[in-house]
Order: structure tokens, then C-alpha cells, then sequence
């Protein structure tokens, strides 16, 4: 007799992003709008013809200095055309206007001041406009896009598309779903915007022309999404064929875009010579085109792979000409990203001094135009800086700030800046972990806590994409007032750089030999108030005043005062499950493992041991591989994680009387349940029940049983499914014990819905979702971390249900739990951060439902469903909690109460009566539960 399939699961591919860390600049991605450019409605007539009204004579003025690129001018002209065409002109006259004032001020990125435009032109035309009407609408969601409003860009899009239907334009109909595409781009959605790609790439396929710019464009965002998701073969192979078909066609400004783009990935891949090689190029053929922006933005992004390689000075040189450039078009925030890459590369060369001045540059400019992204990213590196420069107080406060403006920013559901959101995000994680290291270095254990809990939230958004916190995390951490002082006396610098930032570049936009003797004398003494600034980090860390703060906030920070009004919630939900309940929050760093245990009577406990991460990480992938082969050293592996993990808070636990442990796992660590650990007398499942937490289920940390249980059970029991997600291929065979797992459950509750391969499938499912408070599915899932488009459940029709539709289109609000018997459903083999672990809870719960039961490794098949019989047999006594009926499961099969039939026939012993013995913790540790458990 052949052996049943086991559950198992295929290799995770790790995401292997080349991450902008602390104090390091961003290299920037450029992807193209397929936007509404009619040459012939710009061009102008013949200069002096006298067939033209004095407005438009304005309007083509606009024209010439809009394509010399001097925005600014351009901008007074047609406005200037717009009051005398009030009276003179007709109302298409006044939209067309209006649309060449919005994609002026798109140039100057302005964007609220664009879309303003835009929605003024939409204004001017009737229903007998449509082709006008679906510009307008394209160049509105290209438009919302950039202001993060992706609703709205969406709406504007949608009402392009069927517009251009509705005329028969498929030109337009393939540049607003390119338009589209970028939406769901910015949203980190990536499979849905390659099928909307590709739905455009189809639509220009049908058309008898295609210009070069919107094919090669489709192609260049394809490449983007492809390196967005770390897959840079892809990337560089579209973006060549970008390339190729703007070379055959002379395109010169999408030619250098295509070197631009090709620079980018070679940089994220840290071939940092080719890089250059690919810059240099773009800014050679924008050099020749005069295009000055496109050159200033390419030296940003030359200056920082300059630096990847060592040449610091080089680097500076090469940033201080764009920012020369951008300050005289006065485009206030690629100046802002400008400075803070001149602020990174100088940290990066030890001059702390120039690096603050820099950064108090950027940080005016984004306060200035109200850019709390950047912001955030600014300040964290202020922070770092200080941390770098031995300032861990002041340090502390800057990372406070940049940590707040994330958390305040996920508190209004806006997205994450677009296509280098994962950047962004990989640099904002890393200013909560210093943040949270720097608190526990200084025992400043209140406020580390809170960091921890935001951090989770954080690195769930890292598999993700953006997510929500709850009310608690959605506050921050506490600034102290002695920090929200010392951010004061760095607001009146910042004023300062505001007020005198905002002088100069009025004074820039103006032609200097134009320039009135007070003009002069008024430059020389803002210069003067900017070279002042130069002296500001010596100033600012040596005054009395902030000598005197720092001092003081070491005091007040010493004695565990502040922040204890955050704690006071945390410890009455504790002490309402009894005071026996505990919060295990360890943190990973490179040197140490820090322990915090928050419990209901005290101020939390703070252990710092000294293990290496390496250390640690051996540790753990030796542990997993012993439990994967049955070793019979996993007890002595066991022992020594326990050691490092909970030893050290063993006395506080007795002294508690602790019986659940709530366990908020970090990095490596997610990889290992903590019901597998071993003391060595006994398993910690024999002594406590575990739950991972959540920043969602620390909301509500009542004990709430599941009443009149309603029981939803699918599986996927037989046939074969074959088919090739991203690089790789997948065979998945059915699971024979899983049809007999759902029958079993089927029996256990009456009235359960049980749906079995064919019938298993997403129009079966998710229209019931919300009538059972338990679904299970008893199949195959896959779940990659960083690639939320190559993570699925496998449906029992073969159907793939991704993260992305879980997360967007499924209400699981009347669902206490979630659970997924199958092949490593939290994670796969290659071990990383456990970010994709961490983002299944938030997955699941963000959806609706309390609590997600999801297994570590490859399970066993036949001891899978002992294990679920008697979960769900414990669940449904009177008053269980889901945690403890898992650990009643575990027990049973621990002292061999739970025998049964081995699913693949591999390393299993029998008992005495025959039976198959379940006791190593291989069969029944894998399952750990996510979120709410009590």
C-alpha cells in the first residue's frame, strides 16, 4: 500500500530587495503616466499673426516657455490668458487653459494646485465634449495618484475608460488602463496591475498604430512592477525592450528615461559600476535635449551609486548640481529629496555637521509643502544621526517624531508613497527597531514596549502592504515634555530654514541680471542666514538650553514615570483575564536578544541577553530541522532557545503564576512555536497556553468562547493541480485525510457546511463566509513573504483565492476563527524575518476574523487530523478557549491519547497496542494560533 500524501509545502522565495537603510539615500524609480499630451491642440500659431486675440497670444507664450521648461513662466502666461479670457473667449477655450495651467503645475509638482486645475477645466465642457472630458479625467487620476488619493484616482480613471469607450477611442482606452495599472502599482498590488497592463498591452496590439512612447511606456511599468517585486530579470528584460523599441524609433527623452530606469535596477542589485554606466548615459541625452529636470533628477540617483561605491566627494558634487538646477525651477520637492540624499551621503562620509544642515533643508521643505512621508523619512534620519554622533537622548526624540508621523499617517488609511513604497517602508522599520534598541539601552522598558507593538504593525505591512493598527498603536509612542521642548528649540531652526528656504527660491525664479539693487542686498543676507545654518548641529547639540533638557529628560526617563498612562490599559485588559496572563515580547538585534514581559501588576520586565543573531539564527534553523526529520536531539535543541527565551523571566512566571502567554514573537524568532520549547522536564504546552499576538487583538484581550459554534469545512482531497506562479512552478496533489478531517467535523457539529474538491470553490465559499463563526480549510497555501501576489490558498476546484483578494475583497467580521490545516500555512522552508506570519493575523483579522490557526511546517497529513479532531472536540466543551483546547489537542498527543494512522508513512513509531504514536513535537507543535485565542 502506498503511503498518503503528506502536506507539504514548496520553498519560499525570499525577497532579496536592496533596502536603503539608515541614513542612506533612495534611489528613485521612474514610471511613466500615459497621459493626454495633443500636440496639436499646443501648438502655436505663427508668432505676430494678427488673427490673435491678446489671450492667445498669452496661451502660446505658455506654450514656448512650457517646452524651454521654464515652468514658472509659463504658468504666469496662462494665467494671464485665463483673466482676459473671461470676456473674449469661449468656454473650450477657458478648459483647454486650465488643462495646460494643471499639467504646468504637474511639472512644478504641484499636485492639489494640478488637480484644482483640472477640475475647473472638467468644468467648461458639456456632455457634446466627450473626448475632452476623458483627458480631463485621465489627467485627474494621474493626478490623484500622485496626492495618494487612490479612490479618487480610480474614479476619475473609470470614468476616462468609458468615455473613450463610448467614442471608440482605443488609444486613449490603452493609455488610461496604463493609468490604471499605475494605481494598483501605488498600492503595492502588483498581479493587479499586471493584468491591467496587460489588458492595455492587448488593446494597443489591436490598434494599426501604437506610438513608440505608449508601448515603450507599458513596457517600462511592467518592468517597474516586476522590480518593485524583486524580481530584477524580469525588470531589466522589459526595460530593455523599453529601451530597444525607443532606439528604433529615436525617442530620445524615453530613451534616457529607459537608461534612467535600467540604472535603477542595477543599483538595487548593487552592480553599482553599471549603474553609473546607465546614469551617465540618460543625463548625457537629457544634456543634449536641455532637459534640465530630467538631468538634475538623474544626478540625484548618480550621486547615491557614487557613494555606493566609496566616492563620497564625487557624490556631493554631483548631488549639489541638481540641487543648483532644481532650486532655479524651483521645484520645492524634488530640492527637499535632493537635500536629504546630499544629507545621507554626507553622514555616510562622517560630516555630521554638513549632514543635520542638509536634513534641516529637506525637513523645512516637506513641513513647508506638507509631505509627512518624506518627513518621516527625514526625521528618522536626524535621528540616526544623532545616534551615530553619541546623542542617544536627542536621537530618541527624532525617532519618536518620525515613528508618530508613520502611525498618524496609517491612522487616516492613506497609502504609502508609490512605486518605492518598499523603500520607504524598509527605511521606516528599521527607525522603529533603533528606536525600540535606544529605549531599552537607556531602560526606558514603558516606552520600548509600545515601539514593539507598532513595530509588528509595521512589519506586517512589509508582506502586506499598507495595513491598519488598532487605537492603541494608531497614538504612538509618548513624546515626553522635555522632548516636545527640545523639538521646539529645533522648530525655531526649522522656521528659520522655511522662512529663509522660501525667500531664496522666490528670489531664484527671477532672471539675476534683472535683479534691483535690493534684490542683490536681500540675497546677500538671506545667504548669509543660510551659511549661519551651516553652524546649526554645533549649535544645537552645545547650547545650554538643550544641554540642560537632555539632562533633564535622563532624570525624568529614569524613573518610569512617563508613558505609564499608555501602559494603564494594556494592564486592566491583563488583569481582566485574571492577572495569569502575560505579554512576551522579545526583540532581535544584532548583538543581544532584549526580553520585555508585560504582565497585570507591574511596570513590564526588561532582560537583555547576549546572544548574536547569527548565533540565534543557527540555532533556530537547527531546531526546525530537527523537528522536520524527527531528530531525537530536539529536546536538547529545544532547551537551548529556552534557555535564551524564557529562563530568563522563568522566576517572574512562577511568581505570576502565569498560565498564558501571549507571545509577541520578533524576526527568526517567528519561526519556532513557542509551545515546542522545552525546560528540560517538560514541554512548554504542558505548562502554558500560547497565543501569538497582534496589535489588532491587543484591543480586545477578553476571554470570549465560541458560542453556538457554525462550522464552514472545505477540502481539497483529491485530484492534481499544476501551474506556474511568477519563477515558479507548482504541483500540488489532493490530501486524502483531509476529505475524512472535514467529515469528521461535519459529524461533530450538525448543520456544518462541508464542501469536498469541485465544490469547494470561491463561489461556494466566499458568499457564506460571514453566515459560520469557524471556517476551515483543509488545504494547500502557499505565502511569501514580500510577495503578497505569489501567496494563495488553493481552492478544492483548483481555483488560487491571493493575499490581495483576501485582504480587499473578503468580510470575515462574524468569524471567531479561521483555520488553515494544511502545508506550512504560515510560512515556507527558507527562513527570513516571519513577516509573511506576522501579515497572516493581520491578513485574517484585518478581514474580520479574531483568530487564525495556521501550521510552521510541512504537516503531517494523518496526524494533522488527530491533531483537529481533538481541537475541535476540546472546542466545543462548554467555556473553552481556542487556546486552550489547542493545548488540550497537543497533550493528547503528547501522552499518546491521540493515536492514529501517519499520513506519509515516515519516521513514525507505534505504540503498544499497534497504533501510530504522535509524541514528537513534529506531529503536533506546527499549528500555532495568531491573534485573539482567548
Amino acid at each position: 500500500m502506498s503511503a498518503a500524501p503528506g502536506r507539504s509545502g514548496l520553498p519560499r522565495a525570499l525577497l532579496a530587495l536592496a533596502l536603503c537603510w539608515l541614513a542612506s539615500g533612495c534611489n528613485l524609480l521612474q514610471t511613466s503616466d500615459n497621459a493626454d499630451y495633443p500636440d496639436d491642440a499646443d501648438a502655436p500659431a505663427v508668432a505676430g499673426s494678427v488673427w490673435l486675440s491678446p489671450a492667445q497670444r498669452l496661451r502660446d507664450r505658455g506654450y514656448l516657455e512650457y517646452q524651454a521648461q521654464n515652468y514658472a513662466l509659463a504658468l504666469s502666461h496662462y494665467r494671464q490668458a485665463l483673466d482676459l479670457a473671461a470676456n473674449t473667449e469661449s468656454a473650450a477655450f477657458a478648459g483647454d487653459l486650465f488643462y495646460k495651467i494643471g499639467r504646468t503645475q504637474l511639472k512644478l509638482q504641484q499636485f492639489e494646485q494640478a488637480a484644482a486645475a483640472f477640475e475647473n477645466g472638467l468644468q467648461q465642457f458639456d456632455s457634446t465634449h466627450d473626448s475632452e472630458l476623458a483627458i480631463l479625467h485621465n489627467m485627474l487620476g494621474t493626478t490623484y495618484r500622485k496626492l495618494g488619493l487612490i479612490d479618487k484616482a480610480r474614479t476619475h480613471l473609470d470614468q476616462a475608460l468609458a468615455l473613450r469607450r463610448q467614442v471608440a477611442d482605443g488609444l486613449g482606452e490603452a493609455r488610461t488602463l496604463g493609468n490604471l495599472g499605475l494605481t494598483y502599482l501605488a498600492q503595492g498590488r502588483y498581479a493587479k496591475a499586471l493584468e491591467i497592463y496587460r489588458q492595455a498591452q492587448q488593446r494597443f496590439a489591436e490598434l494599426d498604430r501604437v506610438p513608440a512612447h505608449d508601448a515603450g511606456t507599458i513596457l517600462n511599468n511592467i518592468g517597474s512592477v516586476y522590480a518593485e517585486m524583486g524580481q530584477y530579470g524580469k525588470a531589466l528584460a522589459y526595460q530593455q525592450q523599453a529601451l530597444a523599441l525607443f532606439q528604433s524609433t529615436g525617442g530620445e527623452a524615453d530613451i534616457a528615461a529607459a537608461y534612467h530606469n535600467l540604472g535603477y535596477v542595477y543599483a538595487e542589485q548593487n552592480d553599482h559600476q553599471a549603474a553609473i554606466e546607465a546614469f551617465e548615459r540618460a543625463i548625457a541625452i537629457r544634456s543634449q535635449l536641455d532637459d534640465r529636470f530630467g538631468v538634475a533628477e538623474t544626478r540625484n540617483n548618480l550621486g547615491l551609486a557614487l557613494s555606493d561605491r566609496q566616492n563620497h566627494q564625487q557624490a556631493l558634487a554631483v548631488l549639489a548640481s541638481a540641487l543648483e538646477v532644481l532650486q532655479q525651477l524651483g521645484t520645492r520637492k524634488p530640492i527637499g529629496a535632493t537635500y536629504d540624499s546630499i544629507g545621507s551621503v554626507s553622514a555616510r562620509s562622517g560630516d555630521f555637521a554638513a549632514a543635520f544642515n542638509a536634513y534641516l533643508q529637506a525637513l523645512a521643505i516637506w513641513r513647508e509643502t506638507d509631505d509627512r512621508d518624506n518627513a518621516r523619512i527625514t526625521l528618522g534620519n536626524i535621528g540616526a544621526l544623532f545616534e551615530r554622533s553619541g546623542q542617544p537622548v536627542l536621537a530618541i526624540a527624532f525617532y519618536k517624531q518620525s515613528v508618530n508621523i508613520s502611525e498618524r499617517i496609517r491612522s487616516d488609511l492613506k497609502t504609502l508613497p508609490e512605486q518605492d513604497q518598499k523603500a520607504y517602508l524598509a527605511r521606516v522599520q528599521g527607525f522603529y527597531r533603533s528606536l525600540a534598541d535606544l529605549l531599552l539601552r537607556q531602560d526606558r522598558v514603558i516606552e520600548a514596549q509600545q515601539v514593539l507593538d507598532l513595530l509588528k504593525v509595521q512589519e506586517a505591512a512589509d508582506f502586506l502592504g499598507p495595513v491598519r493598527g488598532n487605537q492603541t498603536t494608531g497614538q504612538g509612542v509618548a513624546e515626553l515634555p522635555v522632548e516636545q521642548d527640545i523639538l521646539k528649540s529645533y522648530a525655531a531652526l526649522e522656521q528659520q530654514a522655511i522662512t529663509t528656504g522660501q525667500a531664496l527660491a522666490a528670489l531664484e525664479k527671477l532672471d539675476r541680471a534683472r535683479w534691483s539693487p535690493e534684490q542683490r542686498q536681500q540675497w546677500q543676507e538671506l545667504d548669509r542666514q543660510q551659511r549661519s545654518l551651516q553652524r546649526a548641529f554645533a549649535n544645537f547639540i552645545d547650547s545650554d538650553d538643550i544641554s540642560a533638557l537632555v539632562d533633564q529628560l535622563g532624570r525624568e526617563a529614569r524613573s518610569r514615570m512617563p508613558a505609564l498612562a499608555q501602559l494603564r490599559p494594556l494592564q486592566d485588559n491583563l488583569a481582566r483575564l485574571g492577572g495569569q496572563t502575560v505579554l512576551l515580547y522579545p526583540l532581535v538585534l544584532p548583538d543581544r536578544l532584549e526580553i520585555v514581559l508585560a504582565n497585570a501588576f507591574s511596570p513590564p520586565l526588561h532582560v537583555s541577553v547576549p546572544v548574536g543573531h547569527e548565533v540565534l539564527n543557527r540555532a533556530v534553523a537547527d531546531f526546525r530541522s530537527a523537528l522536520s526529520r524527527r531528530q531525537g536531539d530536539v529536546e536538547q535543541r529545544a532547551q537551548a532557545l529556552y534557555a535564551w527565551l524564557v529562563k530568563p523571566i522563568e522566576r517572574h512566571l512562577q511568581q505570576i503564576g502565569a498560565k498564558t502567554v501571549l507571545y509577541a514573537p520578533d524576526g527568526v524568532l517567528r519561526y519556532i512555536p513557542l509551545a515546542a520549547l522545552h525546560d528540560g522536564r517538560q514541554w512548554l504546552a504542558e505548562r502554558f497556553n500560547s497565543v501569538n499576538i497582534t496589535a489588532f487583538s491587543l484591543a480586545e484581550l477578553e476571554t470570549r468562547p465560541i458560542r453556538e459554534p457554525k462550522l464552514l469545512a472545505a477540502a481539497f482531497a483529491s485530484g492534481d493541480y499544476d501551474f506556474t506562479l511568477g519563477d515558479r512552478h507548482f504541483a500540488f496533489a489532493g490530501l486524502p485525510f483531509a476529505g475524512a478531517e472535514v467529515n469528521d467535523l461535519a459529524a461533530l457539529y450538525p448543520g456544518a457546511l462541508k464542501l469536498v474538491d469541485r465544490n469547494f470553490s470561491t463561489d461556494a465559499v466566499v458568499p457564506e463566509l460571514n453566515r459560520y463563526n469557524i471556517v476551515h480549510f483543509a488545504t494547500h497555501a502557499a505565502l511569501v513573504s514580500g510577495k503578497p501576489d505569489e501567496s494563495f490558498i488553493l481552492f478544492g476546484n483548483g481555483e488560487r483565492v491571493t493575499v490581495d483578494q483576501v485582504k480587499y475583497e473578503w468580510s470575515l467580521r462574524n468569524v471567531d476563527l479561521i483555520v488553515l490545516s494544511a502545508c506550512e500555512t504560515a510560512v515556507g522552508s527558507l527562513l527570513g524575518q516571519g513577516e509573511e506570519i506576522l501579515g497572516l493575523g493581520f491578513l485574517m483579522e484585518s478581514a474580520g476574523a479574531r483568530a487564525t490557526l495556521a501550521s510552521l511546517w510541512s504537516v503531517d497529513d494523518g496526524g494533522t487530523q488527530a491533531l483537529m479532531n481533538r481541537f475541535y472536540r476540546a472546542l466545543k466543551q462548554s467555556g473553552a478557549s481556542k487556546a486552550e483546547a489547542l493545548r488540550q489537542a497537543q497533550l493528547a498527543m503528547i501522552t499518546g491519547a491521540a493515536g492514529g494512522q501517519a499520513g506519509d508513512g515516515r519516521g513514525v513509531e507505534l505504540d503498544g497496542g499497534g497504533s501510530v504514536s504522535f509524541k514528537h513535537p513534529y506531529y503536533w507543535a506546527p499549528f500555532i494560533l495568531i491573534g485573539n485565542g482567548l
